[in-house]
């Protein structure tokens, strides 16, 4: 049994490709065109291996619709018995006449391809057509893949789950094997920014990382709101409050509102505790994660995973971010440890109670590596084997 994996948005499906060789599977990548450069897997890893198994499809293009023959993407996934996509993936499997087995949906392929967008007059009738055809191919698909989120998102998974079976533990967008603390200082030398790291480590008593993008100020129901002045405001509270620790923060130029953040940075007197880092690659992001004392994730919408928050639990540094535990409970027999705050009163509160307990903070970290090995690596590679497994066994199998 051979895996195609479809798009690459977050670096999702690499990783998941990675676990799966691991194990034996055959898996490949098939790229879409136009995914940014920080979510090719060249970004994601420090060897080339991943040379072997990951190619570019031109197809995959919502704009070309009109002019993409579906036989020539019936050529490219017959090689596969089972397809994970994500983003138009169920699009262009359905345009194909496959149907996509598991669909692992990263935000935008949910809420906004599903539904009409305004674009130039030469390309508003292909991307009509490609959504349409992402509705009938998320219905159709076997499997949806998603941890449980909030209630923007339950609510589209209502709408378009079809018949399909919900698996509900979201993709586990880290590879373990890849970040550990270990490999990633023994591989420090191949990385960019190692050196910047390393000298705003030295002169830190407290060293935060805030990777996720800015964007804030908007309106509650955008789900891409994160609330990054609430941590900006919390961090200006907390030096004000403890004057004798040197706190710092480290962060990237990425998301809408990174100029509004710097000028509140300004006005908030934070310009000399916060370094800032252009937009990068996930293998390079490691090194801050490794020398950082708390990762930072999101202030305003309750998350219970995301690429920040797998990243953190991987390399087993302690989180800050906000979480709403009665959303998850049923779920999951447990949680991952977390400075849970939201208010910029409550990061600063929490950022005292880790200065004076570091130890209980950093055992609470490397619990957190241990629950995503099992809730979220193990989950997936056993329902994945199972799936595939099951795939070889029916005659439905057949392409």
């Amino acid at each position: 049994m051979k895996v195609g994996f479809l798009g690459n948005m977050n670096n999702n499906h690499f990783a998941m490709a990675r676990l799966l060789r691991d194990h034996g599977v055959s898996a490949d990548v098939l790229l879409f065109p136009g995914e940014a450069s920080h979510f090719q897997p060249a970004a994601d890893t420090y060897d080339l291996e991943y040379m072997s198994f990951c190619r570019t499809v031109d197809w995959a293009d919502p704009y070309r619709w009109g002019r993409v023959r579906p036989d020539e993407i019936a050529s490219d996934l017959s090689a596969y018995d089972v397809l994970v996509g994500c983003g138009f993936a169920p699009a262009f499997c359905d345009r194909a006449g496959r149907t996509l087995d598991i669909f692992v949906p990263y935000g935008r392929d949910l809420a906004d391809f599903t539904r009409f967008q305004l674009a130039s007059p030469n390309r508003v009738l292909a991307l009509s057509r490609a959504v349409r055809a992402q509705r009938r191919g998320i219905r159709r698909s076997h499997v949806f893949q998603m941890d449980y989120t909030n209630e923007l998102y339950e609510s589209l998974w209502e709408r378009y789950k079809g018949r399909s079976e919900r698996w509900w533990f979201g993709p586990p967008m880290v590879h373990p094997g890849t970040y550990t603390p270990g490999h990633v200082a023994a591989s420090e030398g191949r990385t960019h920014w190692s050196v910047e790291f390393a000298a705003l480590r030295d002169r830190s008593d407290l060293l935060l990382l805030y990777h996720a993008r800015h964007v804030w100020g908007g309106s509650s129901s955008d789900p891409n709101q994160k609330g990054t002045d609430n941590l900006l405001r919390g961090l200006a509270q907390f030096r004000s409050r403890n004057p004798k620790t040197r706190i710092s923060l480290a962060t990237v130029e990425y998301g809408q509102d990174v100029l509004k953040s710097r000028r509140l940075i300004r006005d908030l007197g934070l310009e000399a505790s916060v370094q800032w880092f252009p937009q990068m690659y996930r293998k390079d992001l490691m090194v801050g994660l490794r020398h950082a004392d708390i990762v930072c994730a999101e202030f305003q919408h309750s998350w219970l995973s995301s690429g920040v928050i797998y990243e953190a639990l991987a390399m087993g540094v302690p989180l800050l971010g906000y979480r709403n535990d009665a959303l998850y409970t049923k779920q999951y027999p447990e949680l991952y440890p977390i400075l849970n705050a939201r208010t910029a009163d409550e990061v600063c509160a929490r950022l005292e109670s880790y200065v004076s307990d570091r130890a209980r903070y950093l055992q609470a970290a490397a619990d957190g590596r241990e629950w995503y090995l099992q809730f979220v690596v193990g989950a997936a590679v056993k329902h994945y084997l199972e799936y595939i497994e099951s795939r070889s066994l029916s005659p439905a199998s057949a392409k």
